[in-house]
């Protein structure tokens, strides 16, 4: 399994001091792996992300349905549809996004190859390429009434330390910032969706509360499954876990690259990044169990 490479990863950060030739090539290495781990883990938050935005606003509906006068509940329900498919089209935005970032992860990995030539580097240039028919439509999307773009923080640009690999040399100089820029992305895009999500998940509690108060203070028997449905209604929904989790884990990628580039990314950095990237995938590993 993919997923399996962060594990390695993990076992080499003892290689990466080391005061060997290849020590930066082992840590673009570990990196690029560590982002492919990401990346294939958002994939499945996202997924899990629109079934639970269409299940949780379908139980908004369902509750609020019979207060509504039938005059307005096909306006309603088309109201409410038209908003679902808004943030529908923003994760497959995200989705395509980080397939994207996925790719250029793998291109860098080829890069780390000591052998690695221009070729090499001309695929690389070519996959970043592809974020110029994404990247414009996900920084303008909208979750509700918040864009994107306004959740993307101020990126400086990473220093590019001299590098004797000509084929990674070249490409960090040209692409060190974009890529930096496209990761504050991913970023920005995962903390909007969180957002919304909250504020959903917020509504949607606020009337699961009130029934569930409502069924203690009468005098019928409490359904058996009572104890455990609080326990959930007073836990942070799942998709907004892993909504903050992807989010967090794309900011240490970001922190992780601007140090990687500069040659200042010690053993302390990959390991607040493999903790980070190792909570998404429990996180995503934990719903494709639920799934199955």
């Amino acid at each position: 399994m993919r997923f399996a490479r962060l594990s390695i990863a993990l076992l080499t950060i003892s290689l990466l001091l080391a005061g060997c030739a290849t020590r930066r090539l082992t840590q673009f290495n570990t990196f690029a792996q560590a982002g492919i781990t990401y990346t294939t883990a958002s994939q499945t938050v996202i997924t899990d992300a629109g079934n639970a935005t269409v299940s949780a606003d379908s139980a908004l509906l369902i509750k609020s349905r019979p207060d509504l006068e039938e005059s307005k509940r096909r306006a309603y329900v088309t109201e409410s549809d038209t908003k679902l498919r808004q943030r529908l089209q923003v994760l497959q935005l995200i989705s395509a996004h980080g397939r994207v970032l996925q790719a250029y992860f793998q291109a860098l990995a080829s890069l780390s190859d000591p052998k690695a030539t221009n070729t090499v580097g001309t695929a690389a240039a070519g996959v970043y390429d592809s974020f110029a028919k994404i990247s414009p439509d996900l920084k303008n999307a909208k979750m509700g009434a918040t864009s994107v773009s306004s959740f993307i923080p101020t990126v400086t640009a990473p220093i590019v330390a001299i590098f004797k690999v000509h084929a990674l040399n070249d490409e960090l100089k040209l692409r060190a910032k974009p890529i930096a820029d496209e990761l504050a992305l991913q970023q920005a895009a995962f903390s909007a969706i969180a957002s919304e999500f909250k504020t959903d998940a917020q509504e949607l509690q606020n009337l699961q509360e009130a029934d569930s108060i409502n069924q203690f203070a009468t005098s019928t028997a409490l359904p058996a499954n009572w104890a455990s449905s609080r326990l959930t209604l007073l836990s942070t929904p799942v998709t907004v876990a892993s909504a903050d989790a992807a989010a967090k884990a794309a900011d240490q990628l970001s922190k992780a690259w601007a140090a990687l580039v500069a040659d200042k990314l010690d053993s302390s950095g990959f390991t607040i990044l493999m903790g980070d990237i190792s909570n998404i995938l429990t996180i995503a590993q934990t719903i494709q169990s639920a799934g199955k």
